[in-house]
C-alpha cells in the first residue's frame, strides 16, 4: 500500500468515527525489517539539539529509508517539555512535525518516552510511586491523543531502559507492570485507532539475561495480540561499548575490547571479543553469532512463541577510531562489520526485529556510533551514509543488495488529506519543510512551496530585510526555558499581526522556526488565523502569510 492510501485511507476513517481494528502486532511486525534509531536527538532534555546534531529533516528521513530501513525508532522527552504533566503544545507539534516525516517517508515509526531525565527509568521499582503512575498517565494520554487517527505504521513504546543500574529480582517486577499497565490503559482509553494500536513494553533494563529470568508477569491488555517485548543488545558490552580501562575486581583490569569474529587479534589477546580476566582466555561464544543465537533464542521461547513479537529496540558498536589506525583499525572495522551481520542475522532467524542506534557522533574521540549522518557540524551533508560496509554487511542479510546513494528518495507523494490533524487550527497537510526548505533568518531568505506539497531550491523565495520585522527588544523571564518573551510593541507587516503575544492574520498562514522545520500551519477561522505564541520553544520563528512575513524572538 503506497503512502497516499495510508493518509487518505485513515482520514476517511477518522471522518467516519468508525475504526476497524489495526493490524496485529505479528502483523506488523512482520513488515517492520530492519530498524534504525535517531538517537541523541528527540530524547535530550529541553533541546532536541543540545547534544550536537541536527533537528530532523525529511530528507534525513528519506536517507534513513534509502538506505534501506523500514522502521525508524524516535526516543523522545516529555517531562522536560512539560509543566505539572501537561506537555506543551508547541513540543507535541514538533514531535508530531518528526512523526510525519517518518510516515511521509514509509517507514514504521516507534515513538517512546526515553530517559526524559530518569523520572521513570531510574526509579528502585521497590513499589509503584504515585507520581510516576501519574505522570505515565497523564503523557500517554496526551501522546495518544495527539495521534489518534494514525494507523498501524506508528507503534508506542511506553519507556526506555527500566532499572537500568538497578541489580533485579522478582520482587521489583511488579513495580514494572504497574508502570507498564498504566501506559497501555490510558492508551486504550483514547479510542479511534489507539483501541487496537501495537504497544511495546520493555523488560527490566531491556538486558535479555534479566527478562528472561524475571519478567515472566506481563500486563494486560482489553483486545489480545497487540502487545511486543523491547529488549536491547550491546553484548559483550567490552566490545560494543567500553571506552576506556576499569577495575572489576580481577587480577588485572578490563580493557576495551576491539576484536571479533574472523579478525581475532593473535597478540592482543585481552583485546579480542569474549576475553574473560578472570579465566585468562577468550569465550568463543562471545567471539561468534553462537551468542546472539542463544541470546535471541531465549527471547523466542519465552514471548515470540507466546505470541509477544520482540524488538531489539537498540543494538550497535562503537568504532574505535580513537585508539586504532593502520592495519589494526582495518582489523577492528572488518570484526566490527561482522559483529552487526551476526546480531541482524540472528535476530532475523529467530524473528526479532534489530533497530540500530545511532548518536550521530563521527569524531575521532570516545562514542563513535554513527551510521547516517546527523550531527550539527556536518548538518549541510545530513543523511549521507558514513558507514558504507556496516549498512551493506546489514543489508545483505535482508537481500537488499549494496546501498546505492540516489540521494532523497520519497519527498514527492505527501496526500492533500492528514492522517491526524495537530489542532483545530493546525494540519500536517499543509507544508512539510525538508532540509532543502531551510529558513535563513540572517538573509531573511525564505524557501517555502505555495504548492503545500515540499519546498524545494526551486522554490525560494527572497525577500528583502525591509519586509522582514525584526522584534529586537525583549522582555526577560526568569520562570525557565519555556516562558515565552516577544516584544511587546506590535508588530505590522500587511495582513500579519503580532501583539500580547499573539500572531494573527487576515489569511491562513504558517510558522518556521530558523532550521525550516514547520511549527504550525493556522487556518482561518471566524474571519481571521491567530495563534498563541506562549509556550514556544526559545529561538527566531518566522511567521508567513502569502507575501507577508514576519520574523520574531522567542527569548
Amino acid at each position: 500500500m503506497n503512502l497516499k492510501h495510508w493518509i487518505l485511507g485513515a482520514a476517511l476513517v477518522g471522518a467516519s468515527s468508525v475504526f476497524a481494528a489495526l493490524p496485529t502486532a505479528a502483523q506488523v511486525q512482520a513488515n517492520m525489517g530492519m530498524g534504525y534509531n535517531i538517537g541523541n536527538t528527540m530524547e535530550v532534555p529541553g533541546d532536541p539539539t543540545g547534544w550536537g546534531n541536527i533537528y530532523p529533516t525529511q530528507a534525513y528521513m528519506d536517507s534513513i529509508k534509502a538506505a534501506g530501513f523500514s522502521t525508524v525508532r524516535i526516543p523522545c522527552a516529555w517531562d522536560s517539555h512539560a509543566s505539572n504533566n501537561v506537555i506543551n503544545t508547541t513540543w507535541l507539534d514538533s514531535v508530531q512535525t518528526v512523526v510525519d516525516y517518518a510516515m511521509n517517508a514509509g517507514l514504521y515509526t516507534v515513538l517512546n518516552i526515553h530517559w526524559d531525565g530518569g523520572w521513570l527509568q531510574d526509579d528502585d521499582f521497590t513499589s509503584a510511586k504515585s507520581d510516576i503512575v501519574a505522570k505515565q498517565q497523564a503523557y500517554w494520554t496526551q501522546i495518544a491523543s495527539r495521534f489518534v487517527n494514525y494507523d498501524e505504521h506508528l507503534l508506542f513504546s511506553g519507556m526506555n531502559e527500566p532499572g537500568l543500574n538497578l541489580t533485579w529480582s522478582s520482587s521489583l517486577i511488579p513495580a514494572l507492570v504497574k508502570y507498564q499497565q498504566t501506559f497501555i490503559d490510558a492508551v486504550r482509553a483514547t479510542g479511534g485507532n489507539n483501541a487496537t494500536r501495537t504497544l511495546i513494553v520493555s523488560g527490566p533494563k531491556t538486558d535479555i539475561d534479566v527478562t528472561y529470568n524475571y519478567y515472566t508477569t506481563m500486563p494486560t491488555d482489553n483486545v489480545s495480540g497487540y502487545l511486543m517485548v523491547e529488549i536491547h543488545y550491546y553484548d559483550p558490552y567490552q566490545y560494543t561499548l567500553m571506552t576506556e580501562e576499569q577495575n572489576w575486581g580481577a587480577s588485572e583490569s578490563i580493557l576495551p575490547q576491539y576484536y571479533y569474529g574472523d579478525y581475532l587479534s593473535t597478540t592482543e589477546i585481552k583485546r579480542n571479543a569474549g576475553y574473560n580476566a578472570w579465566a585468562k582466555s577468550v569465550d568463543d561464544s562471545l567471539a561468534s553469532i553462537k551468542h546472539a543465537n542463544g541470546q535471541f533464542a531465549k527471547m523466542k521461547t519465552a514471548f515470540i512463541d507466546k505470541g509477544y513479537p520482540v524488538i531489539i529496540g537498540e543494538f550497535g558498536a562503537n568504532l574505535h577510531t580513537d585508539a586504532l589506525s593502520g592495519s589494526a583499525l582495518t582489523q577492528h572495522k572488518n570484526g566490527r562489520i561482522q559483529w552487526h551481520k551476526d546480531v541482524a542475522t540472528a535476530a532475523k532467524n529467530y524473528g526479532l526485529t534489530p533497530i540500530l542506534w545511532d548518536m550521530g557522533n563521527e569524531s575521532s574521540t570516545l562514542d563513535n556510533m554513527c551510521y547516517i549522518r546527523h550531527s550539527s557540524t556536518n548538518a549541510s551533508t545530513a543523511g549521507k551514509v558514513v558507514d558504507v560496509d556496516v549498512i551493506n554487511a546489514l543489508r545483505g542479510v535482508y537481500g537488499l543488495g549494496d546501498y546505492v546513494n540516489t540521494g532523497v528518495s520519497s519527498s514527492s507523494e505527501i496526500a492533500s488529506s492528514s492522517s491526524s490533524p495537530r489542532d483545530d487550527n493546525s494540519s500536517s497537510s499543509s507544508v512539510i519543510a525538508s532540509s532543502s526548505s531551510v529558513i535563513a533568518s540572517s538573509s531573511s531568505v525564505i524557501a517555502y512551496s505555495s504548492s503545500s506539497v515540499i519546498a524545494s531550491s526551486s522554490s525560494v523565495s527572497a525577500y528583502s530585510s525591509s519586509s522582514v520585522i525584526a522584534s529586537e527588544a525583549w522582555q526577560s523571564s526568569s520562570s525557565g526555558e519555556w516562558t515565552t518573551a516577544i516584544d511587546a510593541k506590535v508588530a505590522v507587516n500587511a495582513s500579519l499581526h503580532l501583539e500580547n503575544n499573539v500572531l494573527s492574520a487576515e489569511k491562513d498562514f504558517v510558522l518556521f522556526d530558523v532550521n525550516g522545520n514547520l511549527i504550525r500551519s493556522v487556518r482561518v477561522s471566524g474571519g481571521a488565523a491567530t495563534l498563541s505564541l506562549s509556550n514556544l520553544h526559545k529561538g527566531v520563528y518566522i511567521a508567513k502569510s502569502g507575501a507577508n512575513v514576519i520574523r520574531f524572538r522567542v527569548k
